[in-house]
């Protein structure tokens, strides 16, 4: 019981620290690009950001990991199959996730699509999001 409590603990300090992340990134001054859009305005930031963060903690176990999987059916990281699997749910927001990411030389894509307009987004491992073009 105690180390759901741990768990929980740490899954509640990711999700803020990925919300604060989120809006210092935001509210930066830097010159962005014009094609930047306001993380606020995409309803599947914060799956695109909770879900960059697991992969971001997995790899800060271990960074010769070249895929990480994401899954709602485990409570805590787990090795299956030759992979790391990390704790993930998507919202209602997001009808679907990439559930298996794939990193090359510390670089990796994760994207998701909106249940609510049909459009897919990703975000990368610098926590940029960007709307992907058919």
């Amino acid at each position: 019981m105690n180390k759901n409590k741990i768990n929980a603990a740490v899954l509640a300090t990711l999700i803020a620290v990925t919300g604060a992340f989120g809006l210092s990134a935001c509210s930066s001054d830097g010159n962005g690009g014009s094609s930047q859009v306001d993380v606020s305005e995409i309803d599947v930031a914060e799956d695109l950001q909770t879900a960059r963060q697991a992969v971001e903690d997995a790899l800060a176990e271990d960074p010769t990991w070249a895929q990480v999987m994401l899954a709602g059916d485990v409570k805590q990281p787990t090795e299956k199959y030759g992979l790391l699997v990390m704790p993930f749910v998507k919202s209602e927001a997001a009808d679907r996730v990439t559930g298996t990411v794939t990193i090359t030389d510390g670089k990796y894509v994760i994207e998701a699509d909106s249940a609510a307009t049909g459009q897919t987004w990703q975000i990368d491992q610098d926590g940029n999001i960007t709307e992907v073009a058919e």
